[in-house]
């Protein structure tokens, strides 16, 4: 089962995001935040910070979920399956009844030893638009750049 975390229009570039969070893609999350603490980089912290994010879903999902909710989403799903004419929301219903059942397959059930970064990437945002003075009574641009940083966790 993956679980995964997104932050939103983070005042750095993406450009210096992708550096940190290509070094912790494919690690165990609990190894990730361990290089994390040790990396002195501002957008260190933030993939941190959306790492944890990602860490505390995980845990909620596993202690929010016993037997018999997951067993009761599952028959949910089977009957809006099958009442349901619209196809997009049937493909939707299906995805969701998959990742459903490979949960309550799975022995590991999100454990947080068992977690790893099975992606991490830091993708552009709306840049914010400024205007400096130049000569001659003209401006020229600044663009101070975002980025959204998304963390995906998967126990396979």
């Amino acid at each position: 089962m993956e679980v995964q975390a997104i932050t939103r229009n983070v005042r750095m570039s993406a450009q210096k995001m992708r550096e940190v969070a290509r070094q912790i893609q494919g690690l165990n999350a609990l190894q990730a935040q361990a290089v994390l603490a040790v990396v002195a980089r501002k957008s260190a912290r933030f993939v941190a910070k959306t790492l944890a994010s990602a860490l505390a879903g995980a845990e909620h999902l596993r202690s929010e979920w016993n037997e018999t909710k997951i067993q009761q989403a599952i028959s949910d799903l089977e009957s809006k399956i099958e009442n349901t004419r619209n196809h997009k929301r049937r493909n939707k219903y299906r995805r969701d009844l998959k990742r459903y059942q490979s949960f309550a397959t799975s022995a590991k059930r999100l454990a947080p030893e068992s977690l790893r970064v099975k992606e991490a990437v830091a993708q552009t945002a709306t840049a914010l638009r400024r205007f400096t003075p130049k000569a001659r009574g003209s401006a020229g641009p600044i663009r101070k750049r975002n980025c959204h940083i998304k963390i995906v966790l998967s126990d396979n």
